[in-house]
């Protein structure tokens, strides 16, 4: 049987102006990503960039929840 990993956690804080830079960095990181999805080819590099976009989304998620 497999051992699953559980990823560490860390805590830190952040002002409401970092957080707002970092939603709209984000933001701006995402959209870039989707033209990169999309103009790639290469299947590799491609499920990267997928990957990559899904953990971006889940940080811009986060950092949204945080101003609820």
């Amino acid at each position: 049987m497999a051992a699953t990993t559980v990823p560490e956690t860390r805590t830190f804080m952040i002002s409401e102006e970092e957080r707002v830079e970092m939603v709209r960095l984000l933001e701006q990181v995402l959209g870039e990503t989707r033209v990169e999805i999309h103009r790639t080819h290469t299947p590799d590099y491609r499920d990267r960039v997928i990957s990559q976009e899904s953990l971006l989304r889940g940080l811009l998620a986060k950092l949204q929840r945080v101003s609820e």
